[in-house]
């Protein structure tokens, strides 16, 4: 495979990935923003701690508004220049497939571009006027739809197994990134990890990464931050977790390792890395190892993606 298709592939996995985090994000936070009780300014505190776990801080720091319910849900979802946002999301999943039509099914395509057209008429006048929660959940809905899509109608070669190394090197550090924002607040408002009074900041927690009923399964009604901290790194049965993403990554790059005969020294570098990460996060307590261990993570999904990138989207390293 070209290494630009390759390329191209792979954040095609990420971004949608990106899109469908972002927006569980948003949508849980806004629906169960009433829930976090508080003054105006706590209340807007909320929004900024969202725009800081979705990484767009940065884009913020460059706007003269201030920040809002109203002016917060316009930078996550419509900023064209916040490349977190949904609508930049969107928009290079779409370019990305658009480039790779052959290699894609056309239903894939129609989809996409479908959702594209729609969400580029839209605006937050529109958003606010008529159902914030509605809106967001017909993104998931769609993206829900991608997924099944391309799950049931993409060949198991190397266009599928592109795409799946990139979806979930994004979970894993959307998960990373989540569980260091919320830690840091509750280090910050001085409260404890095992603190009961923060109960509703865990329902919204695990609902943000779709894992509500998943974790009453384990622990019932037992929602603290311990527990939840160690669902979401080490639980292997759920989809969402670290340990989970971790596996299915490195499965994604051994196919690739399988198939790409020419880049199986290479790629083994990236399958190492990945290999070490999960030894770190295997190895860790199970009362967690606090805002060390996620950054050493971080770091570690940082130099994992520089690697993949190294790898296999370098032209001097593949034929083309």
């Amino acid at each position: 495979m070209m290494n630009r298709s390759a390329e191209l592939l792979f954040w095609i996995g990420r971004y949608l990935e990106r899109t469908e985090n972002h927006t569980r994000l948003i949508d849980v936070n806004y629906h169960m923003r009433h829930e976090l009780k508080g003054s105006a300014d706590q209340q807007e505190c909320v929004w900024e701690r969202l725009v800081t776990t979705i990484g767009s801080e940065y884009s913020w720091n460059k706007s003269d508004d201030q920040l809002n319910e109203t002016t917060a849900l316009a930078l996550l979802t419509f900023d064209r220049t916040n490349v977190n946002s949904i609508y930049t999301c969107i928009y290079q999943a779409r370019s990305n497939m658009r480039a790779l039509r052959q290699l894609l099914p056309d239903e894939l395509w129609d989809i996409m571009n479908a959702s594209y057209l729609w969400l580029k008429e839209q605006d937050i006048h529109n958003i606010v006027d008529q159902s914030p929660h509605l809106f967001y959940q017909r993104i998931r809905e769609w993206l829900a739809g991608i997924n099944g899509t391309a799950d049931s109608a993409i060949l198991r070669g190397q266009e599928w197994n592109f795409i799946q190394a990139g979806k979930y090197l994004e979970r894993t550090e959307n998960m990373l990134r989540l569980l260091q924002t919320v830690y840091s607040n509750l280090v910050q408002d001085r409260f404890s990890t095992i603190d009961q009074k923060q109960y509703n900041r865990m329902i919204i927690l695990l609902k943000s990464v779709g894992g509500y009923e998943a974790f009453r399964k384990f622990h019932a009604d037992d929602v603290t931050f311990e527990k939840i901290f160690e669902f979401i790194m080490l639980n292997s049965q759920f989809p969402r977790s670290v340990s989970f993403s971790l596996s299915s990554l490195e499965t994604s790059l051994l196919a690739i390792k399988q198939h790409e005969y020419q880049l199986a020294s290479l790629s083994d570098q990236a399958i190492d890395l990945t290999a070490r990460v999960k030894e770190v996060l295997n190895g860790m307590k199970a009362e967690g190892d606090g805002l060390d261990l996620l950054q050493e993570m971080m770091n570690s999904c940082h130099q994992l993606d520089r690697t993949i990138s190294e790898n296999f989207f370098q032209e001097e390293f593949v034929e083309a």
